[in-house]
């Protein structure tokens, strides 16, 4: 199909054509179905539907034609084509696509009657006359649409070719703005554009002044735009709009009893009203987007965009609120919160008597007077609802006859407990409830057990119409009583029955509580325990043991705060004893009472069965001085087996086996780098303890585990250092009864050896340099540290000095030698070198033979703390200073510091008591010249005293062995002593020199 214009311009579908210009229309028409030769008498006519912008016509100068394929005239008229008539002529089949001879031309014309710019187009359908059967209507575009078109604001695509022109801001859904609007013109595709409102004068739109804009409130101002390119005269189709533009936001007014009104009718009458559009439900923020809470709670009806100035909402709901007008402004945020949450109070039928009207017998623990229902905390969410809630609690004393609810407490009956005690009232009716049976964790549950203590939440939920909410929490709690729960212990994992125990559950009482005048509450409660028969009796302290072995008691609260009393002893005759002989069979009654702080008791009646033993027996046979606890008559060096009882009775369990447990220690000393592995522990086990089942046979071992002190376990004890570990040994016989043996492994150190140094310039002078004798000593099983106590008296001449702390630290390590104990944390002793710097010299080498000395303390004769020895004043003091080796083992040197008046004179030692906290030591006389005359009667005084000491098997003349001797011995002491009187004579002026330099000597060493 081809388009010429009247000249006979062939044109394109883009070319310019005025609206009235005439064109003529060239359409070839074609059968390919038919056989070639064959003719079909049919007429064309044009689609009213599919022809736009064309108005056929004929006349003489235009007239419609009819050709063949090869442009020979078949027919001409001024018959016009149209829908009605159309054009008839006979076509002609062919059976070759590419031969065009046969086709049939049809030539016709019309005028363009569209507006500039629009697409002309034509359809056609064709009709064969003989049997009325048509084509397919065919629709084709002779001249293509000029379309004015419009841009998002966006700036996506090319100005003036993908859009034209921009209106912004865009108008809302119903077509408002609530500000100015501006209409901006692209040049492109065209030069100018035409704007012309329905007020006011058109406005030509260049590339200069490319912009029209409407700024005040106008309920609708009409516009039409058209595009034109001046140079080829080409125009654009036509747009047409409306502006709407409101600036005012509406208003909410009213409240109260005659509701609300929302408002859109500005104070201003030259402002536009769009009109009432939606009631939003907001936040508090008062945010329309999208939220939790945000929605249009009531829309209304618009008319074209426009909706009714004002509206009547009546009373709303509590929450926040916004009207909107048609234009999308919003009113400023309205709270309403007039509506309170759903009130509660008691019912009246649970507050009445019984046998008055309305009453309503009790669920649960009942009401009583002056039992209101608490006072509601009262919250306020993000949207404007209001949220009461109510706590309360309540408690009902199970009785074991008949617990509440008969044992369970299900749904129904919490519904019915919640109906007894609340009822609801609102203004906002009506309202709705939901009921939840909660578990002490608020997680839901299906039925709470009453039958022993516990707690559970009732939860009930009132919401009214609005959406206010009340929720009452009633905590109800089952409690058994006030009195003292007594619980068994029981292990921890049922699988391992030596683990650690902890209290099960409560003991259930025999019968029901009695409350006293004063409030206190008592109950008694009935257990059994069974053991096995061993050496012993238990007299209260014991049976007070028993009762802690297997029951733990505490206070409601489950504090320590009770007491425990046994309180009678029975056989099974029912008489009363003192104590119990476990070493026999037999059944008692042992009552106890447990008493809390506030005076509630529980009263334990404990069946104690004792039944034949079965454990295997157990004899120990310990290694060579690794016994703590030596029986008289034992040879460390060669111990003997002694059988070992259990520690406690043993256990039996519900199966019948038997369990007892152990406890035994052994010691041995440090060894450096080694260690005990647990094969050595097995090999230790087997070698120290015998075990003798019953009736023969042998043990299994079923546990062998090693641990430090504080139960940790390790795969092997350190030797090296002192210690206190934990052996665990357990065997079973064939029938399942057990034997667990505790060894409580302490590794240990001699503590650190005080020396007393020799005068080297005086022999015989002094102590002798032997190591003080412990007087006490003792070895933490905990650590295995060991702590020992040494003494000794020191006897001098008063001066005028005052001996601080310092100076008898100075004095000390002067005159002691100090060394590791035997496998002691040190290194070998020291020298001695009595001067005062080698005194200095001395304690220094202690410090790095690992030996540390504390500060010294001073005491007077009474016990007194001192700061310093006045020793200008005969007298006693006291002076301590403890020793470590180390590893932490220590000696404490407690010395008797003894101040004379004259010469003191001689080295005499003794064995008695020269401290003041007992324990053995040696008197040295520190200073030479006589004591008291030439000193002779000192000695002899001494050695009788002595004498009369020793044990005696007869009189001093009698027939005793031992008197010879003891006669010679006093006869070669006179002689003795009258030797040293001689020799002490001739070298008099001798010791008083040797006397003045150890005075010099001592006081540098004080100093």
């Amino acid at each position: 199909m081809k388009l010429y214009d009247e000249s006979g311009k062939l044109l394109g579908p883009n070319d310019v054509v005025n609206s009235g210009d005439k064109v003529r229309v060239v359409c070839r028409v074609y059968n390919n179905s038919g056989s070639r030769g064959e003719a079909y008498p049919t007429t064309l006519k044009l689609v009213g539907g599919m022809t736009s912008g064309f108005t056929p016509f004929a006349d003489s100068n235009h007239q419609t034609r009819v050709m063949t394929g090869t442009g020979a005239v078949v027919s001409a008229s001024s018959q016009k084509m149209d829908g009605a008539t159309g054009v008839s002529f006979t076509l002609s089949g062919t059976d070759n696509v590419g031969d065009r001879t046969t086709d049939t031309v049809v030539e016709y014309w019309g005028a363009i009657s569209g507006s500039a710019g629009s697409a002309v187009t034509v359809g056609h359908q064709a009709t064969e006359n003989t049997f009325g059967l048509s084509s397919s209507a065919v629709k084709t575009t002779l001249l293509n649409e000029r379309p004015l078109k419009p841009g998002d604001g966006s700036g996506s695509g090319a100005a003036g070719h993908d859009y034209h022109y921009t209106r912004l801001p865009a108008p809302n859904a119903n077509g408002w703005n609530t500000s100015p609007v501006t209409v901006t013109f692209y040049p492109g595709d065209f030069d100018q554009m035409t704007l012309t409102p329905s007020e006011g004068a058109a406005k030509v739109l260049t590339g200069d002044d490319p912009a029209w804009m409407r700024s005040d409130d106008t309920a609708g101002v009409s516009l039409s735009a058209q595009a034109k390119d001046t140079e080829s005269g080409a125009v654009s189709t036509q747009r047409a709009g409306l502006v709407k533009i409101d600036t005012s936001a509406p208003r909410i007014e009213g409240g109260g009893a005659l509701g609300y009104t929302l408002t859109d009718v500005p104070a201003d009458a030259s402002k536009a009203t769009s009109g009432i559009w939606r009631l939003h439900r907001t936040d508090s923020s008062g945010a329309v987007a999208a939220g939790a809470r945000s929605g249009v709670y009531r829309p209304f009806d618009l008319t074209n965009g426009d909706g009714a100035p004002t509206q009547a909402v009546g009373n709303l709901p509590n929450g926040y609120y916004r009207a909107e007008d048609a234009a999308g402004n919003l009113s400023a945020p309205l709270k309403v919160s007039s509506t309170e949450p759903p009130a509660v109070e008691r019912p009246a039928g649970s507050l009445a008597g019984p046998g008055d009207p309305g009453y309503a017998p009790p669920v649960g623990p009942p009401i009583g007077p002056g039992d209101d229902v608490p006072d509601p905390a009262v919250t306020e969410d993000a949207g404007g609802l209001r949220h009461a809630v109510i706590e309360e609690s309540v408690s009902q004393m199970i009785d074991p006859s008949a617990p509440p609810f008969g044992g369970l407490l299900e749904p129904a009956e919490a519904t019915a407990m919640m109906d007894y005690r609340y009822a609801s009232a609102s203004a906002a009716a009506p309202t709705t409830q939901a009921d939840e049976l909660l578990d002490a964790s608020g997680n839901p549950i299906a039925s709470f057990d009453t039958k022993v203590p516990g707690e559970c939440t009732v939860k009930r939920v009132i919401t009214d119409a609005q959406g206010n909410t009340t929720t009452i929490l009633l905590r109800y709690r089952t409690v058994r009583d006030s009195c003292p729960p007594v619980r068994p212990l029981e292990p921890s994992d049922p699988a391992d029955p030596d683990g650690p125990r902890v209290p099960g559950d409560p003991l259930a009482p025999t019968g029901s509580v009695t409350t006293n005048p004063d409030g206190t509450q008592h109950v008694e409660v009935a257990c059994d325990v069974t053991e096995a028969v061993t050496h012993g009796t238990m007299d209260t302290a014991g049976a007070e043991a028993l009762f802690k072995r297997h029951f733990a008691a505490t206070d409601v609260d489950g504090g320590d705060g009770v007491t425990l009393t046994v309180q009678s002893m029975k056989n099974s005759s029912g008489g009363g004893i003192s104590s119990i002989d476990t070493s026999r069979a037999a059944d008692y009654l042992i009552t106890y009472l447990v008493r809390d702080a506030a005076g509630n008791t529980t009263t334990v009646r404990l069946s104690y069965h004792l039944v034949s033993s079965h454990v295997p027996g157990v004899v120990v046979t310990p290694d060579p001085g690794t016994d703590p606890n030596p029986r008289p008559g034992d040879d460390p060096l060669n111990p003997k087996p002694r059988p070992v009882d259990p520690t406690t009775p043993p256990r039996v369990d519900p199966d019948g086996t038997q369990h007892a447990v152990i406890e035994d220690e052994m010691r041995v000393k440090v060894k450096d780098g080694a260690q005990l592995t647990l094969a050595d522990a097995s090999s230790l086990m087997e070698r120290r303890y015998a075990f003798t089942p019953e009736g023969g046979g042998a043990v299994t071992e079923l546990k062998l585990t090693l641990a430090d002190g504080a139960g940790s376990p390790v795969s092997a004890i350190d030797l090296g250092r002192p210690g206190a570990w934990r052996i665990t040994y357990k065997v079973a016989d064939a029938s399942g009864n057990t034997i667990t043996v505790n060894l409580r492994y302490v590794v240990v150190t001699d503590a650190p050896t005080v020396t007393p140094m020799p005068d080297p310039e005086r022999p015989g002078v002094g102590p002798g340099g032997q190591p003080l004798p412990p007087g006490e000593t003792n070895v933490d099983p905990e650590t295995g540290l060991t702590h020992t106590v040494v003494t000794d008296h020191v006897v001098t001449r008063t001066s005028d000095l005052l001996l601080t702390p310092e100076a008898m630290a100075e004095f000390i390590s002067a005159r002691y030698d100090l060394a590791p104990g035997s496998s002691g944390g040190g290194t070998a002793p020291l020298s001695v070198v009595l001067t005062a710097a080698s005194a200095r010299a001395r304690a220094s080498t202690a410090a790095s033979s690992g030996i540390t000395a504390s500060e010294v303390r001073l005491f007077n004769a009474v016990g007194a703390p001192a700061l310093v020895i006045d020793c200008s004043e005969p007298g006693v003091w006291y002076a301590e200073q403890v020793f470590s080796d180390s590893f932490g083992d220590t000696t404490t040197l407690k010395l008797t510091y003894e101040l004379r008046e004259g010469n003191v004179q001689g080295g005499i030692s003794d064995g008695s008591n020269g401290g003041s906290n007992g324990g053995t030591g040696n008197v040295s006389v520190s200073e030479a010249g006589p004591l008291t005359g030439d000193g002779s009667g000192l000695g002899r005084s001494r050695w009788a005293s002595a004498i009369h000491q020793l044990p005696q098997t007869g009189g001093i003349l009698g027939p005793c062995p031992l008197h010879i001797m003891f006669v010679l011995i006093m006869v070669l002491s006179g002689a003795y002593t009258l030797m040293r009187l001689r020799q002490e004579s001739s070298g008099r002026e001798e010791r008083r020199r040797r006397d003045a330099k150890w005075e010099e000597f001592r006081r540098e060493a004080v100093r």
